[in-house]
């Protein structure tokens, strides 16, 4: 990467002076804000898979590069284990319990009239922040959790959605549920012709009639398909959405807030050449990265150690497509002469589980594997290089920092910190972090998941229909293991603390309106073919009545006092 390489002999200067960047650093309103802030989502993404983080395979050059030149957080949680709570966190600076977005079943409540309920979002937005402190904003994102219908898109003068599918285009959706619809009907009068054949009927002439009817349904699919090839695939589009990034800050009249969700690490775990198998080479078995939460799925509990091995390394093969393309992105910014006074925060809204207690994918615990994400921040003029910050940040610091850094007031309370002095002091102090899932609750219901962090301590409880249980984890250990606590009734107490912080800074943060309407059949097909809303893959389940909103970390822990 010729622009990593030309800024070498500027880092080598910079380690020497780094004292004096660090007392800058810590002075904070006497410097400028940042010419431009660019904010990167990559969804999926666990922390411990990136080489700068101690993973052994080389997947991230480019970030690996982003590290050196800024600074590296040792642990950083997201609120929650799937992509809608975690950027609403992102985005607003509001733990899970505080913003109140635990469930898209939030979206099919109805009163006693029957009347759809809106989901009662909170907090302010950080491109919201930013414009009215004169910047514009741009967003890219590529998953439908982040559409406008969620919340999200205020506050951006430009909010795109790249990477459509047939179940997301308004009119090839509505033209594919319609055939389907044809040909269960066709179907159905089928089953019932040839049982009235095998009774004895002559029923030839109307079997032969409904079998050509289907034929051209069919015939109408594969041309839908033909003429919308593009819609019919894996949503991997990081590279249009790095195009479009890389466009905004070509045409940009400083300053600019630039925010890119990028995808491709999600399952399938399908990457271009020479990615996809870039880990492995010579595998020759039926994984192939595909149907990870179908009902048939291969990707199954004790499955065949060397096929999880390459399940894996697919993974991993998209981490380094994504680097690649993120790579792309922070050449330019060089090129263009706008890095050194460019902040870049790249971390993601969660990990991805394989196996390592008991689950596939995300959505369905607290456990480190899916909450602990990379906090990378980038900003020569600002940070020192090669900076590593002990301690444990969140999620919900991003939005504190950004404002800080941009010297305006965010206007809102977060559950967060401005992390630019705690870079300076190269630690973040011990303090509370929550986070928080609904899930499916083994035999059905629901399952409400929560996790108070301190430090490098992890508290987890599991509430199901009347039992509870308790769990603790190191999260300095290289393979945290849950562990019942010594004393209950402390974590308990530690939970207590959290519901009471998480309903004050709900109640002191801004109601927002959202859309009530709900989640149409063309909706519910999108999420439930990425395994969401009534997939598998550590979906949560269950009766949607239940899903209130608002704060849940501890709801029922006063029935245990």
């Amino acid at each position: 990467m010729p622009g990593r390489r030309s800024r070498a002999p500027q880092l080598a200067l910079s380690a020497l002076l780094a004292p004096v960047l660090l007392l800058s650093a810590c002075g904070g309103s006497g410097s400028e804000r940042p010419r431009h802030v660019v904010l990167i989502s990559i969804d999926t993404l666990r922390a411990d898979h990136l080489s700068c983080y101690g993973y052994g395979r080389p997947t991230s050059p480019a970030l690996d590069a982003l590290a050196a030149e800024g600074a590296r957080f040792e642990r950083c949680v997201a609120s929650s284990s799937w992509t809608l709570p975690s950027h609403l966190t992102m985005l607003t600076g509001l733990p899970i319990g505080a913003h109140g977005i635990d469930h898209d079943g939030l979206w099919q409540r109805t009163d006693a009239d029957g009347q759809p309920i809106a989901p009662d979002l909170r907090g302010r937005f950080l491109a919201e922040t930013l414009r009215a402190a004169g910047y514009r904003t741009e967003g890219y994102y590529t998953w439908k959790y982040l559409e406008p219908r969620f919340g999200f898109g205020d506050g951006f003068d430009h909010y795109e959605r790249l990477g459509h599918t047939f179940l997301s285009d308004p009119e090839v959706g509505p033209r594919v549920l319609a055939l389907e619809g044809v040909a269960r009907e066709l179907g159905d009068a089928r089953t019932d012709l040839e049982e009235r054949g095998s009774a004895g009927e002559d029923v030839g002439a109307e079997l032969a009639e409904v079998e050509a009817r289907l034929a051209d349904v069919a015939a109408q699919g594969r041309a839908l398909r033909a003429e919308h090839p593009h819609l019919f695939g894996d949503i991997k589009v990081a590279d249009e959405v790095v195009d479009r990034g890389i466009a905004a800050l070509e045409r940009a009249e400083a300053p600019l807030f630039l925010f890119l969700h990028l995808f491709d690490v999600h399952d399938p775990y399908v990457s271009p050449a020479p990615f996809g198998t870039r880990f492995d080479p010579r595998y020759e078995g039926p994984i192939d990265g595909r149907r990870v939460t179908a009902s048939n799925s291969p990707v199954r509990p004790g499955m065949d150690p060397r096929d999880l091995e390459n399940l894996v390394a697919r993974y991993d093969g998209g981490i380094a497509w994504v680097d690649s393309q993120i790579g792309r992105l922070l050449e330019r910014l060089d090129e263009l002469g706008l890095a050194e006074d460019t902040l870049v925060v790249v971390t993601s809204d969660h990990g991805e589980e394989f196996f390592e207690h008991g689950g596939k994918t995300h959505r369905g615990s607290v456990y480190p594997e899916v909450l602990s994400v990379p906090l990378l921040v980038r900003w020569p003029a600002r940070i020192a290089p090669g900076t590593v910050v002990s301690g444990t940040a969140g999620l919900v610091d991003i939005v504190p920092t950004v404002a800080a850094a941009a010297g305006v007031d965010h206007g809102a309370p977060t559950g967060g910190r401005d992390l630019l002095p705690l870079i300076a002091a190269g630690r973040v102090p011990e303090r509370v972090l929550t986070a928080e899932v609904v899930a499916e609750a083994p035999g059905g219901g629901v399952l409400h998941r929560s996790s108070v962090v301190e430090g490098a301590r992890q508290r987890v409880r599991d509430v199901a229909a009347n039992a509870e249980t308790w769990g603790e984890l190191d999260l300095t250990a290289d393979q945290p293991i849950p562990q019942r606590p010594t004393d209950p009734n402390d974590a308990r107490a530690a939970f207590q603390r959290a519901l009471q912080r998480l309903e004050n800074l709900r109640s002191a943060s801004p109601p927002r309106v959202l859309d009530a309407s709900p989640l149409t059949d063309l909706e519910q097909r999108e999420l439930a073919s990425m395994g969401y809303a009534g997939g598998d893959g550590g979906d949560a389940g269950g009766d949607r009545s239940t899903f209130e909103g608002g704060v849940h970390i501890d709801a029922r822990l006063d029935r245990d006092e």
